[in-house]
């Protein structure tokens, strides 16, 4: 298994349950697909570099897990799917 890390970046208009609920939906996922959640965090509602679907601002999540490779397909698919995601981003660690 490799290491992740992901960065969503979340409509600024939801309430921070429904926050929370779609960061649970992408941990489950992560998990059924074979994954590992190392580290969670929440960074806030920050301003964003240039305007994305009309938003200046956004909920930024960041998530560090361990999965196999078959499951990183899964995941973007249900990132680009769900409508709170405006931008996400996975990354693959390299071993130093």
């Amino acid at each position: 298994m490799n290491y992740y890390e992901k960065v969503m970046i979340m409509d600024p208009n939801l309430d921070d349950s429904s926050v929370e609920e779609t960061v649970v939906k992408m941990k489950d996922l992560i998990v059924r697909q074979g994954g590992e959640i190392l580290k969670s965090e929440n960074w806030g509602r920050r301003k964003l570099a240039y305007e994305l679907n009309k938003q200046q601002k956004g909920n930024y999540i960041f998530l560090l897990f361990k999965a196999p490779a078959p499951a990183i397909f899964e995941i973007e698919k249900m990132c680009k799917v769900t409508d709170p995601i405006i931008k996400f981003m996975v990354v693959r660690l390299t071993k130093k």
